[in-house]
């Protein structure tokens, strides 16, 4: 019962982070010291089967949910954000003593991807917690989380796998190099999101944002600035902000590539090459762009849809 009441586990794999906030609520919760990650003992088998009972996982889907109280909520079927109804719910049950042991593991995974209105639920919680609840938050964006809830956790870096280390993971599971290559371009922090990304519809999504982009600086038409903003807005914040970030990495992979350097799409060499001759500093002032306004929208309520056709209407007008 050592642990801090509150940790907050950040870094730039959701799974990875996620993962870890198992590994921790199985210290947590184990009665033999099993080693870190390993499921020797009865309890540490239960937890890493979503089974003990001690154990309340909720997160923005539904089929993460583990041991939380049965709620009413609305909604889209798709769910983006940690429901208010649900934290409030978890809140409430974190009152109630431990079924084994000394203490319960709750595990809010992707916090950042909470509205305001749950993170006040959150907050409530968190300043006075429960003397036997021990809680286990995770996120990838920090700067999505209030200062009143960061005033009150203690936060530990997750680190991420390298790309190199993702692929060379892939690889020894049996996939095919080209392939372990080309999901580590997209999902390089850990290997179990790299293999469990939709890798037709990564490739899509970056292949419409090359041409698009391509278009834009090498052609000019006002119609590519549209279809760049259109393949930079994703279903919701968070997706938006992944795919600008995709596009500033391609826009410096056209860079590497017109000067014959390494790049991450290696499978996209070529157009990134034809891209690249679109001159250094325009594309490197682009990806910084699209990079600000990530990390804009990632702090904001802002429309993504005018955002992505703003920033890309005056990408047209510096071409």
């Amino acid at each position: 019962m050592s642990e801090a009441p509150v940790v907050l586990l950040v870094g730039a794999s959701s799974r990875r982070l996620e993962r870890a906030a198992y590994e921790r609520a199985a210290r947590l919760l184990c009665r033999k010291g099993c080693p870190p990650g390993e499921a020797l003992c009865g309890s540490c088998r239960r937890l890493f089967a979503r089974e003990h009972p001690d154990l309340l996982v909720a997160a923005p889907e539904a089929r993460r949910r583990v041991n939380v109280p049965v709620l009413e909520e609305g909604g889209a079927s798709k769910e983006t954000t940690i429901p208010t109804a649900l934290v409030r719910a978890i809140a409430s049950e974190a009152s109630r003593r431990p079924y084994e042991g000394d203490a319960r593991a709750i595990l809010l995974l992707d916090a950042d991807r909470t509205d305001p209105a749950a993170q006040s639920a959150l907050l409530k919680v968190l300043e006075e917690p429960p003397a036997a609840a021990r809680f286990l938050l995770t996120a990838v964006r920090l700067q999505r989380l209030p200062p009143t809830i960061l005033s009150r956790v203690a936060i530990e870096k997750i680190p991420s796998a390298s790309r190199e280390e993702t692929a060379a993971a892939l690889v020894a599971r049996g996939v095919p190099a080209d392939e372990a290559s080309a999901r580590a371009a997209f999902a390089s922090g850990d290997a179990d999101e790299a293999a469990e990304l939709d890798l037709a519809d990564a490739r899509a999504t970056r292949d419409a944002l090359l041409a698009a982009a391509s278009g834009l600086f090498l052609g000019g038409a006002p119609g590519w600035a549209l279809a760049l903003a259109e393949a930079a807005e994703g279903e919701d914040g968070p997706a938006t902000c992944e795919r600008l970030t995709l596009l500033a990495r391609l826009l410096r992979d056209a860079v590497a590539a017109a000067a014959g350097g390494a790049v991450v799409h290696e499978e996209r060499r070529a157009d990134l090459s034809r891209l690249g001759a679109a001159g250094t500093g325009r594309l490197a002032g682009a990806a910084w762009e699209a990079l600000d306004l990530a990390a804009s929208l990632a702090e904001t309520t802002r429309n993504a849809r005018l955002a992505c056709e703003a920033f890309a209407l005056r990408l047209l007008r510096e071409v």
